[in-house]
């Protein structure tokens, strides 16, 4: 009943935690080992999140304690283990989980239960792959963006594997996996949906020329929506580049030099016709990573790791469609040309790929692993990560642990839109970061903040600020003159003083004073004084009745009951309408305003009423109709079904068609905070004809669930996201 107060977080002082001003605490149960919870100034805490400091477990107790840094964001649902460390203007999103002893970097956005994801950093100004480059990497770097860059404008398309074909499906890993440890994503028995992009590396225009042929695979959350990770595989493999360094000379430099390094470095030349590939299928060929990644496991061991898809069909070999060298070098192109007898069509692979698509077993591919100790000194693992080099297949063999199932095409319009990003990485699978460009992990460092500069230029999105400086700064000359740019965004380091820092909740003396004294009376009292007074003319009543017909109490205690909590329901809604009022599709209000502070003394007596009564009826058509007075917008005769008490945190908010159905426990949010500027907004959750929302389920403001369409249980709708038909 304190939720949201001042009063609240003095609470929490009291038993021990460390509490900073202007906090907003919706939500923080259970309070266990407070003496372990360290939240910062201006964090809010959204409805129904847990902050869990310690448990117990068959190895005793664990506990270590959380920190939440100034201005962070926890949504609604969302759950921090022992260890976690939010920085700084950190969003986590609803339903996901901080896991032990992860850090969360200042300014990121992030997603995800079983694999926290970082999906965006609202403070790029403190880039860290820019940050941690030293001045040649950061030069090398800047002179690459800038070039492709302005490539990437004048074409409006993509540099590299520019046309391309793509399937939505599913990746299923196999139910026992013997040799791989546990793993949050790569794990025994789990199953995620997946997008793979076939391309070519520089045709784009001819699929019978001698090319290297590419296999984009992203990984996504259970709903679909939200990428976890992705993973670029080509043909062939190793790569003849170990560092960006030497990536940027072999661009540049031309086919006579490049001719006399190949001449030093006889396995660099094995890697660049290892790559190119004569097929009449994208589905007959094998894919590597050739960049090594980072894998977390559950238990704590780390291990680097090589991707590689195969066709399900054993007889496939890995030579598939080699080529045989012509030569020290291909063309200064990259691409042989088609023979002259060659009459397929130009775009003769795209159109395979779909049709494979199309028919009833549609495309498979088998996953596999590469997995290698992470060597215990720096010149080891850089010998490890160098990608001109594979690893040794009898020392590290690969593993298969699942299947990938293409079974639905993706237009060429959706297909274009892809940006598949290097740099995508969570706790379970990370990049390696580099610092200078002569270490082998500077080329899939490096290449993830030029994929992100290009593909934002040619979407014309705004470029950070930070990133235009970054090209600017180069030596090749680059217009930014059309391109949008994002604002500069200030922050504090972790060193200056908690004063310079504007704390985005901060509020004046009046309001805190009211938050500390006025609103938790108003929340506790209130919805109690209310309760008692609509309960004491039915008591009366009842009283009067066995009075004077001496009927014992016990009868009509039954019937006493139902009409005052009939009598609790009706005047709950009468004070929905008296306090909160009616809100409208896109409203905003600071959380700080007397409408926020009147909408929680409401919750409070919803709270109330349905501990009294309520609950009871929900899933029954009383219960709709109860939720139609309040606002929401529910056909009632029309088989609705509505097992919830979220269903009520914004009645206005929310419109339920014809057969829907809302799981127990499901939250339908009718608002949200996401810090901007302290406000507040507000937005409509929208359930179809025969829509389905599972037990426990989330959807945010603005979803909208299709005629059909199936959010399942524990699942996350973010907000404006559409919930498609489930076939």
């Amino acid at each position: 009943m304190l939720s949201g107060t001042e009063a609240f977080c003095m609470y929490l002082r009291l038993l021990g935690a460390k509490i900073g001003r202007h906090c907003s605490i919706r939500s923080i149960d259970p309070v266990a080992n407070p003496e372990l919870i360290n939240i910062g100034d201006g964090v809010h805490l959204g409805d129904f999140c847990h902050i869990v400091p310690g448990f117990y477990s068959s190895k005793g107790f664990t506990g270590a304690e959380i920190k939440v840094q100034e201005n962070t964001i926890i949504g609604s649902g969302s759950l921090l283990l022992p260890g976690s460390v939010l920085q700084g203007n950190v969003i986590l999103g609803a339903l996901s989980v901080a896991p032990e002893h992860s850090l969360l970097q200042r300014g990121g956005i992030y997603v995800g239960a079983q694999s926290l994801t970082m999906v965006k950093n609202t403070l790029l100004a403190e880039d860290e792959r820019i940050e941690m480059m030293d001045p040649m990497y950061k030069k090398i770097v800047g002179n690459l963006s800038a070039n492709l860059a302005i490539t990437t404008m004048n074409v409006k398309s993509r540099y590299f594997h520019r046309i391309g074909v793509s399937g939505r499906g599913v990746l299923k890993m196999y139910e026992d996996i013997p040799s791989l440890p546990k793993h949050k994503i790569f794990g025994a028995g789990k199953s995620f949906p997946v997008i793979v992009r076939h391309s070519n590396s520089l045709s784009a225009d001819d699929d019978a020329r001698l090319d290297a042929r590419g296999a984009a695979v992203r990984i996504l959350s259970d709903d679909g929506e939200v990428p976890l990770l992705d993973l670029t595989l080509k043909s062939g493999k190793a790569f003849y580049a170990r560092t960006i360094a030497d990536f940027a000379t072999w661009l540049v430099c031309g086919l006579p030099a490049r001719e006399e390094h190949v001449k030093r470095a006889p396995h660099v030349r094995d890697a660049v016709w290892g790559s190119l590939r004569d097929t009449n299928s994208y589905t007959e060929l094998h894919y590597y990573s050739n960049i090594c990644r980072l894998l977390r496991f559950d238990e704590g061991k780390e291990m680097y790791a090589k991707f590689k898809l195969r066709p399900v069909d054993q007889d496939i070999p890995e030579e598939s469609g080699q080529v045989v060298p012509r030569g020290i070098l291909p063309p200064e192109t990259g691409a042989i040309p088609r023979d002259e007898s060659d009459t397929r069509p130009l775009l003769f692979l795209a159109d395979d790929f779909r049709r494979r698509v199309e028919v009833p077993d549609g495309v498979r591919y088998v996953f596999q692993l590469q997995l290698r100790e992470v060597p215990s000194d720096d010149a080891t693992c850089d010998v490890a990560l160098d990608c001109t080099r594979p690893w040794d297949e009898e020392e590290f063999p690969y593993i298969d642990i699942g299947e990938i199932s293409i079974d639905n095409n993706l237009p060429a319009e959706e297909t274009e839109k892809l940006e598949f990003n290097p740099f995508l990485r969570c706790q379970a699978v990370d990049v390696i970061p580099a610092s200078s460009c002569k270490q082998s992990a500077s080329i899939d460092h490096g290449r993830s903040l030029i994929y992100e500069i290009c593909q934002r230029l040619r979407n014309g999105e705004p470029l950070p600020a930070s990133w235009a400086a970054f090209l600017e700064q180069s030596d090749t000359k680059i217009n930014l003159s059309g391109c949008p740019v994002a604002a500069v965004m200030h922050t504090r380091s972790d060193t200056a003083d908690a004063s310079e820092t504007k704390v985005t909740l901060a509020r004046t003396w009046h309001k805190a004073l009211w938050a500390t004294l006025c609103q938790p009376l108003l929340q506790t009292l209130v919805p109690y004084f209310v309760l008692g007074l609509v309960i004491f003319l039915p008591f009366r009543g009842l009283l009067a009745v066995t009075g004077a017909t001496g009927m014992p109490l016990y009868w009509l205690l039954p019937v006493f009951w139902a009409v005052s909590g009939l009598a609790s329901m009706a005047t709950c809604a009468a004070a929905k309408w008296a306090l909160v009022g009616v809100r409208g599709e896109g409203d905003a209000v600071h959380i700080w305003a007397p409408q926020v502070f009147l909408d929680t003394v409401w919750q409070a007596i919803r709270t109330a009423t349905a501990e009294y009564f309520a609950e009871l009826t929900c899933g029954s058509v009383l219960f709709a109709a109860w939720m139609r007075t309040m606002g929401s917008s529910v056909a009632v005769a029309d088989g609705v079904y509505v097992d919830s008490m979220g269903a009520l945190l914004n009645p206005e908010m929310v419109h339920l068609e014809r057969g829907a159905s809302v799981g127990h426990d499901a939250l339908l949010f009718g608002h949200v905070y996401e810090g901007e500027a302290g406000k507040v907004k507000f937005g409509k959750v929208h359930v179809g004809e025969d829509g389905f929302v599972g037990s426990r389920a989330v959807a945010m403001p603005g979803v909208k669930v299709e005629d059909g369409g199936y959010l399942g249980a524990l699942c996350l709708a973010m907000k404006e996201e559409i919930v498609r038909h489930k076939l």
